[in-house]
Order: structure tokens, then sequence, then C-alpha cells
């Protein structure tokens, strides 16, 4: 700002808290995707996957607070969907 290259800002918020918010965020789903039998990517720690037996396949991406969803057969997408939607 103009007129006031020298003054000190105080921020009401500090960033440490968002961040501390997005690392208990992945904590929480990632132990939701390990207890629901899903495999965490070994080269990749945003990325799981869940093969069930009848090679039905749910591959779930994170990124930052959201998620991204893909598989091979569209019901379980929306089994995924009700799911998540229960465990908020």
């Amino acid at each position: 700002m103009k007129g006031y290259e020298s003054n000190v800002l105080k921020l009401n918020k500090t960033f440490y808290r968002l961040k501390q918010s997005l690392k208990a965020w992945y904590s929480c789903i990632d132990s939701y995707f390990l207890k629901n039998v899903f495999v965490k990517c070994l080269h990749e720690y945003a990325i799981y996957v869940k093969i069930k037996k009848s090679d039905d396949t749910l591959t779930v991406y994170l990124y930052v607070d959201n998620m991204i969803f893909t598989g091979n057969i569209p019901k379980i997408f929306g089994d995924f969907k009700q799911v998540m939607i229960k465990e908020r």
C-alpha cells in the first residue's frame, strides 16, 4: 500500500492454524480409508485404491481438502458418495 511501506501489519488469523486444520483433515480421512480396506499408493501419498472381489475398482485422489474419485463401475460412485456424506 502506497505510503505505508515502513509499517508492520498484524494478521488477525495465523497461517499456522490453517496448516494444522488441513493436517487434521488428512489424518482423519487417511485413517478412514485404511480402516475401510483402501490401499495407499506406495509412490504417491494422496492416492488410495479399493478393489472388490468382483474387480470393481475405486481410486481416490486427495488434493488439499478435496477428493477426486474414479472407478470402472458407475454404481460404486453413488455408494462412495453416500458413505462420505454419512462420515461428515
